[in-house]
């Protein structure tokens, strides 16, 4: 990494900290929105929530927390998501009634209502934080989304949704805060660690099986991963284009529970 690169590291972090610290639970403004986009992403355009780039927020009526557009999965890849999931369902189809797409950690929403669209597919989401679940919702009623949104805990969502069929999938995003760092995301110490969220989801499911998404940055620190989901099978892992200006991206990786 030359200084020029560096320089714009540390920029992306210093703002990621304010969007995580006194921006944490404000709306962000358009020309925040925008600075967003271009120091995590590489342009404001690149900021973009059900299919509406940072730009054109403010005049379709949506509303960023700041805590938001750092969390947030950002538009394509929910749709590139969906498009594994096919896939895989295609090799090894699920049996027994409709299936469900589960957001138990649903932020802006964006994720849930992307893959509740291109599976047409129901979607059970929760959100604990009284803030964001409303800005949440005002999000979701504005694009006409069909994310049936509790303010809930997430063990609370898993105790009202048994099992209804092997093809159910499950949005596996806590919150990262210091798990993730320059150097990497640890599993284990995000805010609920993913070790203790995918023992949840087994329980609530009597061990049936099921598929679990997650997303990690491009390291995952200490082994959380494979600890993570020691006793699960690891079908897939997609690596989208990563962006610049820093080329660190997403990782979703694909599980199979149960099995």
């Amino acid at each position: 990494m030359n200084a020029s690169e560096e320089l714009g590291h540390a920029a992306c972090f210093a703002f990621r900290d304010r969007l995580l610290g006194p921006l944490r639970d404000q709306f962000l403004t358009p020309d925040q929105l925008c600075e967003a986009g271009r120091l995590m992403c590489g342009r404001s355009e690149d900021l973009s929530l059900y299919g509406i780039p940072a730009p054109e927020m403010e005049a379709r009526g949506i509303r960023v927390l700041g805590r938001t557009a750092v969390e947030c999965t950002k538009d394509p890849h929910p749709v590139a998501v969906a498009g594994v999931i096919t896939e895989i369902e295609a090799t090894a189809p699920g049996t027994g009634g409709e299936a469900m797409v589960v957001d138990l950690f649903c932020g802006s929403g964006n994720f849930g209502h992307h893959l509740g669209r291109c599976l047409n597919r129901p979607v059970h989401a929760s959100e604990l934080d009284p803030v964001v679940h409303e800005a949440c919702r005002h999000n979701l009623d504005r694009v006409g989304s069909t994310v049936d949104l509790r303010l809930a805990d997430y063990r609370d969502l898993l105790g009202a949704l048994p099992a209804r069929s092997e093809r159910d999938v499950y949005i596996v995003e806590p919150s990262w805060g210091p798990a993730f760092t320059p150097e990497g995301l640890d599993l284990t110490r995000t805010s609920p660690p993913v070790p203790e969220i995918i023992r949840d989801i087994q329980r609530s499911r009597d061990y049936a099986p099921c598929l679990v998404v997650v997303e990690t940055g491009d390291r995952v620190l200490h082994g959380s991963l494979e600890f993570s989901f020691r006793n699960a099978v690891h079908l897939r892992t997609l690596v989208p284009e990563p962006l610049p200006p820093h080329h660190t991206g997403s990782r979703f990786h694909f599980y199979r529970l149960g099995e």
